[in-house]
């Protein structure tokens, strides 16, 4: 069964959402940079843990929800967000829906949208 939403970025914030979307019973795709921290939150979601898909790579991200694809961005402001944003670009169809969840500044978030 596909996810409905995905997430990026597994720190504290990112943890706690995930695990709030998946506490209302959505299940959710996660992926982190690192593959530890994805095992770790997967391993401590407890009863949750069947909502959880986790994922290694963005394409495994992308292919684990079901289109069109939310994804929120759960990472440091500024340079993390971009490159982010570049990498789903190549696995990432056009009614695909992303969010930057962190704390950016508003005027990164207009410079993205214009390009």
């Amino acid at each position: 069964e596909k996810a409905e939403i995905g997430l990026i970025g597994l720190g504290t914030m990112g943890s706690n959402l995930a695990l709030n979307i998946a506490e209302k019973g959505h299940r959710i795709a996660v992926f982190n940079r690192t593959a530890a921290r994805t095992d770790a939150f997967v391993e401590n979601a407890g009863a949750l843990r069947d909502m959880v898909v986790p994922c290694y790579s963005l394409e495994e991200l992308a292919a684990a929800i079901r289109p069109p694809r939310p994804i929120i961005i759960m990472v440091l402001a500024g340079k993390p967000v971009d490159e982010q944003i570049a990498a789903l670009r190549g696995v990432l169809s056009a009614n695909d829906i992303v969010v930057d969840a962190g704390n950016a500044n508003f005027r990164d978030t207009m410079r993205r949208f214009s390009e």
